[in-house]
């Protein structure tokens, strides 16, 4: 697989003392990953994985009850790497302006050319809005990784680098899905890793204009032809 999987399943790599059939429960959940992310929840089966990971479908219950719980744990290990990088970069920073710098520079190493970490983002958020009651932790996942940023822009507050009277949660939110919703959607769009970080160069140019640049002086002339 390719690197971006490690990312999904590292929280698992990282206990020690595995033995065979918690190995066997990590390849799943990295099967899992690639097929939920290019088919989709609904186009996948328990015995499509569990043929993938070179396993009887029976099997799978030994490590799954259900269809659900292993999008769910696939779903949450990816959120919990997301939250993990987010508080890497925002934690010890208390501007805004430095941090939207610094998750630029991030932002390629966690968007790769295989796009299962942004679509496997992207059919999590369709099945938590479609199925709340049923993916509602999904959503509780999200929420974390925006506490992240909400913190951030309460210390920016506090720093007064923003008005006390901004909206911390929804800025918070707000910046988290610009990363996630526009660079994503755009990594997604990219052919090659050198397009992408074109579009994430770009994407700073955008950012330092709308924060800090003047913009450019309107000719507000008319056309000769117009004029008296």
């Amino acid at each position: 697989m390719e690197e971006t999987l490690d990312m999904i399943i590292a929280p698992l790599r990282k206990r020690v003392g595995r033995r065979s059939g918690q190995a066997t429960r990590e390849q799943l959940l990295e099967v899992a990953a690639d097929l939920f992310a290019r088919k989709g929840f609904h186009g996948v089966t328990l015995a499509e994985i569990a043929g993938a990971a070179d396993m009887s479908g029976p099997a799978i219950y030994n490590h799954f009850r259900s269809k659900d719980a292993l999008f769910a744990e696939v779903v949450g290990l990816m959120y919990d790497e997301e939250v993990a990088v987010f508080a890497e970069v925002l934690d010890p920073l208390d501007s805004v302006h430095e941090a939207l710098e610094r998750l630029l520079e991030r932002v390629p190493a966690m968007y790769r050319g295989d796009g299962v970490l942004q679509l496997l983002g992207l059919t999590a958020q369709l099945e938590a809005v479609r199925d709340p009651q049923l993916f509602g932790g999904i959503a509780r996942a999200a929420q974390r990784r925006d506490e992240v940023a909400i913190r951030l822009v309460e210390r920016a507050k506090a720093k007064g680098e923003l008005p006390a009277t901004v909206d911390a949660a929804e800025l918070g939110s707000l910046l988290i899905s610009l990363f996630v919703g526009a660079l994503g959607y755009r990594s997604l769009r990219a052919p090659s890793r050198a397009q992408f970080a074109h579009s994430v160069s770009t994407f700073r140019h955008l950012l330092r204009a709308l924060r800090g640049g003047e913009a450019p002086t309107r000719d507000t002339r008319l056309p000769a032809a117009g004029r008296d």
